[in-house]
């Protein structure tokens, strides 16, 4: 076998694995933060829309939500947030040792803490709240209980989301770092390379996808050598592992690419910050995202790609041939347990294999990644900030006419859809069609093909109306003079002996980008009452307690939108 597999761990840890100033993690101090063994259904720096994972996702013991959740070192309670998305209830806890541990989707937190909580948010008169307890109001021992394993926030399933961060910073940490236990001894899965052909000046011309074939444990092979017509190619690949016990498709810790047995392209996935998590649109294939829901790692840095996560080879990642030479590629995927699968093939250059590209069509604007990019039509100006691009990107904008009365300006397309943009670009659209009663009313929505227009929000400046967007594709101008809808689920005049009452919220238009999500107040007998809002299903929940004595009361509910639109709710019941 001619492949000699030296682990990551060997290249890529010495120069990435240690913190900035060289601290090493330790190993003896966090504990597992459950009492069973750990199942996972998310690794550290698996991939995520527009993100990297930034923990570690814990199974509960039987799939359902409750299970005990303990301090995984000493520490007191730096940081208590609830929200609607995102992590839902997650505590935070400062350690002496530099290091803050986080655990999000609780279902609750420890009864101290809950009855702190709920202080505040009436305090507040906010379901969502961002808290900084003074500084040992409430301290844990390790293995002391802080909680309750949930399905809060923007999580699929019961399960603990358990982070290890630097406390200064707060940049998140491989947890693995730390021997926390996770049985491990399955090899990572290879599952289709992508290979991607350039000219001279870089130009990509097309794009193929291998399905690599297993041939023993762990090593995979191509059933042929690549023949390409290009001097200039380079790779992504997909894969993913998993853990004993588990059958979830996890992410893998680290991916090394050699050529002709020099280190081409490498990196480890120890610590990403929430700066840079983002740049995952540029070291995947997104284009394979949008289209398949797929996910392929790069092995190839694109320009305006600041990760720091890269060991690049004297070739950037890209592999040169010609027709004399026939070159070897060794590719090596690890997990954290040191697992590895490696795929081994050999290309070469056959100039009649396949024609060349023609020219690129024409385009509006070719953008580039460290410049301000400007684009505009009549109706419509774009403005992208230096960094928001990737890479060069051919990028067009069209103009349809709408027949549709709903809408009150052209349709503006940004195209390729499929190109990620790194930071909030602005748009604005002339609104001189827009009624002057309905002013207040207007947004810009994004209408993408076979699905319903989104609202991304929008402010008047001038004559047009701006908005902060982060996708590439189909805008225009529409109003909504509608309310939003509030309805009962669990209510009754008479609810003596309930525990709770739910009432499901939502909009005609979906939110997304700056666009703002529902406001909503609830009140009893003219006095704020505290409702639940989860953020998955739109349900409203107020637990009855201290606050409602029983008897005769009057609820007023009141919800509302992006464009002001109120929608009220008002009933007597009898508690």
């Amino acid at each position: 076998m001619r492949i000699s597999i030296y682990p990551l761990m060997i290249l890529v840890v010495l120069t990435l694995a240690m913190t900035g100033d060289g601290r090493k993690y330790p190993t003896d101090d966090f504990i597992s933060p459950v009492k069973h063994s750990l199942k996972l259904s998310g690794t550290f720096g698996e991939l995520r829309s527009n993100h990297f994972h930034a923990g570690l996702d814990i199974k509960s013991e039987k799939g359902i939500a409750g299970d005990p959740v303990y301090a995984a070192y000493n520490g007191f309670v730096s940081r208590i947030k609830v929200e609607e998305y995102g992590y839902g209830n997650a505590l935070y806890i400062e350690h002496p040792n530099g290091f803050t541990t986080l655990y999000a989707h609780l279902l609750h937190f420890s009864p101290e803490i809950e009855a702190y909580v709920k202080t505040q948010q009436y305090k507040q008169k906010s379901f969502e709240v961002n808290l900084y307890p003074d500084k040992g109001q409430f301290s844990f021992d390790q293995h002391e209980q802080i909680g309750n394993m949930g399905n809060t926030g923007s999580s699929g399933g019961a399960h603990l989301h358990f982070e290890i961060r630097h406390t200064e910073g707060q940049i998140p940490i491989n947890p693995l770092l730390f021997g926390l236990p996770v049985a491990d001894q399955k090899k990572p899965v290879i599952q289709q390379l992508m290979v991607y052909e350039f000219d001279a000046s870089g130009n990509l011309l097309r794009t193929s996808v291998v399905t690599p074939r297993l041939q023993t444990n762990g090593n995979y092979i191509l059933n042929q050598p690549l023949a390409l017509s290009t001097e200039k190619i380079a790779f992504s690949l997909r894969t993913y592992d998993s853990q004993d016990g588990s059958t979830n498709q996890n992410g893998i810790y680290g991916l090394e690419c050699k050529v002709d047995n020099e280190p081409s392209f490498a990196f480890v996935l120890d610590e990403i910050s929430f700066e840079t998590s983002r740049y995952i649109n540029a070291h995947i294939d997104y284009e394979k995202k949008v289209e398949e829901g797929r996910y392929y790692h790069r092995c190839y840095p694109l320009e305006g790609n600041k990760l720091p996560i890269y060991f690049i080879g004297k070739e950037k990642g890209y592999i040169h041939i010609n027709t004399d030479t026939t070159r070897h590629i060794d590719l090596a995927i690890t997990d954290f347990m040191n697992n590895v699968s490696t795929l081994s093939f050999d290309i070469k250059r056959q100039l009649d294999f396949a024609p060349q590209l023609s020219d690129a069509p024409p385009c509006d604007m070719v953008a580039a990644p460290n410049e301000v990019n400007v684009l505009s039509k009549p109706g419509i100006q774009a403005v992208w900030t230096k960094g928001t691009f990737y890479e060069k990107t051919p990028v067009n904008l069209s103009v349809e006419k709408s027949d549709n009365l709903s809408t009150y300006s052209p349709y503006f397309t940004l195209s390729p859809a499929g190109v990620p943009v790194h930071y909030y670009y602005d748009i604005n659209i002339e609104g001189l069609s827009v009624p002057k009663n309905l002013l207040d009313k207007a947004f810009i929505a994004r209408c993408q093909k076979n699905e319903a227009c989104v609202s991304v929000g929008g402010n008047w400046i001038g004559n047009n109306l701006h908005a902060e967007v982060r996708q590439m594709g189909t805008y225009t101008i529409m109003v909504d003079t509608i309310a939003p809808r509030i309805t009962p689920i669990r209510f009754n005049e008479k609810m003596t002996g309930w525990q709770r009452m739910t009432f499901k919220i939502s909009d005609n238009f979906e939110i997304n980008d700056r666009g703002r999500d529902l406001l909503y107040k609830g009140y009893v007998d003219g006095e704020w009452i505290l409702f639940s809002l989860d953020g998955k299903t739109g349900l409203l929940t107020h637990e009855f307690d201290e606050h409602i004595a029983p008897g005769e009361h009057r609820l007023m509910l009141k919800v509302i939108d992006d464009r002001g639109n109120e929608a009220v709710f008002e009933k007597s019941f009898t508690l």
